[in-house]
């Protein structure tokens, strides 16, 4: 049986004048959840039922492209952004498209929540109770926008997509989710979908290797060793703990994500791409694109100081420049002028051999490192710390 599936991002409706469904301007559907996007860990799940995904709908702005690029999609299947009305036009002329293709079902999700589905029970459940459209809902009866549509239904699909998922033209039995269900209406439910998957309550596995009982580490994930973790903790794919960090009580930093020298995070979420500066107390929060939600307070704020919450550069060039710069910003004054004064001392008896009138002082080191000083907290004292640090 040709099954398909078309997956919505957005569509919802706003909620205190702001999205809902989203950290800022980016869909929940986009971020990591130790180490693999919602949208990626659902269309996993389609997969191993042999359900391939032929179209993926966002009204996200422009500006949040990067972050939708999603791995496990082959990369033929074409992504439209698109808002308003356009964004159901296209939903309902996809279907089309598939059914004249030869599908026989096709699924339709809108992601919103995030749904452990046994597709294959949904599908024999369709098909046993001749249902045009069968939608699915949680174990408290509420409806989840995840549907399965007859291809031969169209009527009934252009109703469902004309109402925004809204209502059905015939009424018919629906499907009860017998496994985990998230809404991810608010970035707290983000966060408690992440700490769900470190305790083992849902599917969600931690993408890395478990070092420890209770702490993952993702590849290239970098952890000084004068920082702390403490389990469950979760450390993404090439990000970076600094020297006498704390990171306990179901954090998760997502890929790339950098939490900086003597920083304390609990129970909170560094989504990918994001970096906490030094020297802070997060607690219960979600962390990333210059943005910060307190889950205990309910609250949301932009950070415009990226001392504070910045971001690390998306491309592997501007990586890679970004480190060095750091880097050399956090050698010590005294190894620099080190490593630059024999260059110094060469040219400056170059220049004294040339002149015949030369300085007596010219004859010796143009500059010489001071002597170290133990008490000085000015620079670190230690650069082979820095160098074990970079080569890990």
């Amino acid at each position: 049986m040709d099954i398909r599936a078309i997956l919505l991002v957005g569509g919802a409706g706003t909620e205190g004048g702001e999205c809902s469904e989203r950290f800022g301007q980016v869909p929940f559907a986009f971020l990591d959840v130790l180490g693999i996007s919602v949208e990626g860990r659902i269309v996993r799940s389609l997969q191993r039922f042999g359900v391939s995904v032929c179209s993926v709908i966002s009204d996200a702005p422009a500006e949040v492209a990067p972050f939708a690029d999603c791995a496990v999609i082959d990369s033929r299947v074409p992504r439209w952004h698109l808002t308003g009305e356009q964004f159901w036009q296209a939903a309902e002329e996809t279907f089309n498209h598939c059914a004249d293709d030869g599908a026989e079902l096709l699924v339709v999700h809108r992601i919103g929540a995030y749904a452990e589905v046994d597709y294959e029970e949904m599908i024999q459940h369709h098909l046993d109770h001749h249902n045009a459209v069968t939608q699915a809902i949680d174990s408290d009866g509420t409806g989840l926008d995840l549907f399965v549509l007859s291809a031969s239904a169209r009527l009934d699909a252009a109703e469902l997509f004309q109402s925004r998922l809204l209502r059905l033209r015939r009424e018919s039995l629906p499907f009860r989710v017998a496994g985990y269900v998230n809404h991810l209406q608010k970035a707290a439910d983000l966060r408690r979908l992440a700490m769900d998957g470190l305790l083992a309550r849902n599917a969600v596995v931690p993408q890395g290797i478990e070092i420890r009982p209770g702490i993952w580490l993702g590849r290239g994930a970098q952890v000084h060793r004068k920082a702390r973790v403490v389990a469950p903790a979760y450390i993404g794919a090439n990000a970076k703990v600094r020297a006498s960090a704390l990171v306990t009580r179901g954090t998760a930093i997502e890929r790339y994500g950098e939490v900086d020298c003597g920083t304390v995070l609990e129970n909170t979420t560094v989504l990918q791409f994001s970096s906490v500066g030094a020297g802070l107390d997060a607690m219960h929060c979600v962390v990333g694109f210059h943005r910060l939600s307190h889950l205990v307070r309910n609250i949301e704020v932009d950070i415009h100081d990226t001392k504070l919450v910045g971001m690390v550069p998306l491309s592997p060039l501007s990586r890679l420049a970004g480190s060095t710069a750091a880097l050399f910003a956090f050698i010590p004054k005294e190894i620099y002028q080190g490593l630059v004064s024999p260059f110094r001392r060469k040219r400056a008896l170059r220049s004294a051999e040339a002149s015949e009138e030369a300085e007596p002082s010219l004859e010796g080191p143009a500059l010489e490192a001071p002597a170290s000083n133990s008490n000085s907290t000015e620079f670190p004292s230690n650069f082979a710390v820095v160098r074990r640090y970079g080569d890990h």
